[in-house]
């Protein structure tokens, strides 16, 4: 799969994006990180990609945590076609499945929580894309 990571505005709510962006791609999956890229470049490369990864935003929820991306983005309604995966401070929210779309609970986004995640999904074999 191909995901595209989105990093935050804020410099300090990246502290988790090359762990999430190395479980990614150390799962077999191709990765991009939006600071690779001008904002023109980025339009294109999501629209090719599967997964829309967003690492923290202010907003406790899946859909206003899209919202504000494609705001940030300028991007048109289709992009909420998308796959996302929301790495917020309550929890990690997909809308792979229907709702309530928290994937996964904790009550603070640390180092600790995201390693549990990563087992969990090691468990299920989610997110394992070898071919």
């Amino acid at each position: 799969m191909k995901y595209f990571v989105v990093e935050n505005k804020e410099q300090q709510r990246n502290q988790f994006l090359y762990d999430i962006v190395d479980f990614l791609w150390d799962s077999g999956n191709e990765v991009h990180i939006s600071s690779n890229y001008s904002d023109s470049e980025c339009r294109p490369i999501i629209q090719i990609c599967d997964c829309i990864v967003l690492l923290k935003y202010k907003e406790t929820c899946l859909d206003k945590a899209r919202e504000a991306f494609q705001s940030d983005h300028a991007l048109d309604k289709s992009i909420l076609q998308k796959t996302f995966l929301s790495f917020l401070e309550n929890g990690i929210y997909s809308n792979v499945i229907p709702f309530p779309y928290k994937l996964f609970d904790f009550k603070q986004l640390d180092k600790n929580e995201l390693s549990r995640f990563f087992c969990w999904c090691k468990k299920l074999n989610s997110f394992n894309f070898h071919t």
